[in-house]
């Protein structure tokens, strides 16, 4: 039968409040009397029950998830899943919120965390983008001891105790595979790398995703595949053209010279439209993330493939990731949770329409 705090209170001949205040942190039990409450307690495997734990603290606990801007389509779906999990923890004392801060805005993001510190911030969940001052926004949050995690894009060489995300050079050797494995019957291929530069596109040194990205293609592609050529263009961020136009002019000057196109940035907009326009149907094309374009592409054999990093399970698990460290008790840095990439391809397009259900409309996210 599973025991209880009374029944650790009688064996040991102490205070049930005692036995409460050892597992509660709340109050003063001597180490070496909490030492033997722990060590009897694991002997007879009692596990401590959620709820009353939840009663005694008596708090409602703070977590906030910061976002970007663009592209939104990856957003709303790392909100899809922030939303499920503070379906889930509303009920155990949490409130979840959710801030998208705008592109290159330091300062705004400064100001929100300042006032989620002032109104009782628990831990915080970030992203580590290139376009924000993160030194800063790190500093300030450490330096009022609040934990936090990186979701979607890491640095390693802070102090946050746990990366959600996908590993992104495995991104593009899953992309690298997919392609070499469908041109090896015929034994020869030409392969277009659209990339972008991001060392125009941002404020601080940071991690360059596309550049991991491309890295991991290119080591499987040139490794494995040493029949297939590639070659690598970049949209250049400070051309007067727009990213739109150079996306489909490459698309139009390559047109039924290559055998595959590996789209790698988040401009999928210009890329999709470069596909309606120029004839691709018999080459290999695949892109990152999803949004309804991308589907319908998809589905009526425009594009290929999509190279899938789940950002829905990015949010609820870097939600879930934040409510266990705090449950802890704990501030140790620990074991990253990669999300594995998975391709989407026409045929099993409902693995994605299935996924989206565990949105929720009226989940407590503010």
């Amino acid at each position: 039968m599973r025991i209880t705090q009374k029944d650790i209170a009688k064996d040991l001949g102490i205070s049930l409040i005692t036995v409460s205040r050892a597992f509660n942190n709340s109050g003063y039990v001597s180490p070496e009397l909490k030492k033997r409450i722990f060590d009897y307690a694991r002997k007879r495997s009692y596990v401590p029950h959620r709820a009353s734990q939840i009663l005694v603290r008596n708090k409602i606990r703070i977590i906030a998830v910061f976002t970007s801007t663009f592209p939104s389509f990856v957003w709303d779906d790392i909100e899809r899943g922030v939303r499920s999990a503070a379906r889930y923890i509303g009920p155990l004392n949490y409130e979840v919120r959710f801030f998208r801060i705008p592109d290159f805005n330091t300062e705004y993001y400064l100001k929100t965390l300042k006032r989620e510190i002032r109104n009782g911030l628990d831990a915080a969940a970030f992203l580590c983008m290139r376009m924000y001052r993160m030194k800063e926004i790190i500093e300030l949050t450490e330096k009022v001891g609040i934990p936090y995690i990186f979701y979607n894009v890491d640095d390693p060489e802070t102090n946050r105790l746990c990366y959600v995300g996908t590993d992104y050079p495995a991104g593009g050797r899953l992309a690298a595979n997919f392609i070499g494995k469908s041109l090896s019957l015929k034994g020869t291929g030409k392969v277009l790398v659209i990339g972008v530069n991001e060392d125009v596109d941002r404020m601080t040194d940071g991690p360059d995703i596309n550049a991991k990205r491309i890295r991991g293609f290119l080591e499987v592609l040139n490794g494995r595949y040493p029949f297939i050529a590639s070659r690598v263009e970049y949209i250049n961020m400070k051309a007067k053209t727009g990213v739109g136009m150079q996306i489909k002019r490459l698309l139009k000057d390559n047109q039924g010279r290559v055998d595959g196109v590996y789209f790698v940035p988040a401009y999928t907009g210009g890329f999709l439209q470069g596909l309606e326009t120029y004839d691709y149907r018999r080459a290999i094309t695949l892109l990152h993330d999803v949004n309804d374009h991308a589907l319908r592409c998809l589905e009526n054999g425009l594009l290929t493939a999509i190279v899938f990093q789940d950002p829905v399970l990015q949010g609820y698990t870097a939600v879930r990731t934040l409510e266990n460290i705090l449950e802890s008790k704990k501030r140790e840095r620990q074991r990253d949770i990669e999300i594995a990439h998975t391709l989407i391809f026409r045929e099993n397009i409902n693995y994605l329409k299935n996924h989206y259900l565990l949105s929720e409309p009226d989940c407590p996210v503010r």
